[in-house]
């Protein structure tokens, strides 16, 4: 298949780009700066003209939409957030009205707040943040285009990159682990390999994409200890931040199993050892 990933130098996006890659796809990518996976597209994407050139003389099948500010840039830049977080989606889609192309969309479970955990497909978004907001008014929910709606942990292309595993890399000695902190992210590998079936079954209309059960951060912790520390970091049980933004999935017509917690950092211990020269900063 031949797709177009938006973002390909994000932490999702150039894992994404390159698995695909991998697996033998035709992958054009876009980015602000050059990455040299893929067929690389250089340029402002918030040029309304650059957009619509990008995606409609790109041939693909599916465009894979991995851009977004995250929380504190959003405060900062909130004219930029909206265009990026809510504007840009549905320009995207739009783009596309008249194509055979498809969009996959990523969303957040920080769409919700955490006070009303579990939450459903159908649940209504109640995040408080201005963040928050922007990523709900992004999503596309409709029958030709997909968003899958989740939390992502993985490796970053670089050492000042963001997330709670590039965090992680960088700690010594002692730190805390929030028990009540409850989570049913999945590692951005398995995002890929879920992106890549979706495509194939032609997937659509909103999507959680977890596993059956949450894991605390701490019990998260503890396995990112196991596999990249050595059990060298001692983790000390902490019950000051409690927040549960438990995503449930109702749906059954996708044949993607989200695998455990364990077995996901497994695989993505193993594809960081297999390209290590993309991280050098994480001394695997």
């Amino acid at each position: 298949m031949k797709f177009l990933v938006l973002g390909a130098t994000g932490m999702a996006g150039h894992m994404i780009a390159m698995y695909l890659c991998e697996q033998g796809h035709h992958v054009t990518t876009y980015s602000r700066t050059a990455f040299p996976y893929g067929n690389n597209i250089v340029g402002d994407i918030t040029d309304r003209q650059f957009l619509q050139a990008l995606l409609t003389t790109t041939d693909v099948d599916i465009v894979i939409n991995c851009i977004g500010m995250l929380n504190n840039a959003c405060e900062q830049y909130p004219a930029k957030s909206i265009f990026l977080n809510s504007y840009l989606p549905h320009a995207i889609a739009a783009h596309l009205k008249d194509h055979q192309t498809r969009l996959i969309h990523l969303s957040t479970d920080c769409v919700f707040s955490g006070k009303a955990a579990p939450y459903y497909e159908k649940s209504p978004c109640d995040g408080e943040t201005f963040y928050d907001r922007t990523k709900g008014l992004g999503e596309i929910d409709d029958n030709k285009h997909l968003t899958f709606r989740n939390s992502i942990i993985g490796p970053a292309l670089q050492k000042d990159g963001i997330g709670l595993f590039n965090w992680f890399m960088q700690q010594h000695g002692s730190i805390n682990g929030y028990t009540g902190a409850l989570w049913t992210g999945v590692t951005t590998l398995t995002l890929a390999k879920a992106i890549e079936q979706a495509a194939h079954e032609g997937l659509t209309g909103l999507y959680h994409l977890v596993n059956t059960t949450n894991i605390s951060k701490y019990d998260l912790l503890q396995l990112l200890n196991q596999y990249f520390r050595n059990n060298t970091i001692s983790i000390v049980p902490d019950s000051l931040v409690n927040v549960d933004k438990t995503l449930i999935k109702t749906r059954h017509d996708f044949s993607f199993v989200v695998p455990s917690y364990e077995a996901m950092i497994v695989e993505m211990k193993d594809w960081m050892l297999q390209h290590k020269n993309l991280y050098p900063h994480y001394h695997l």
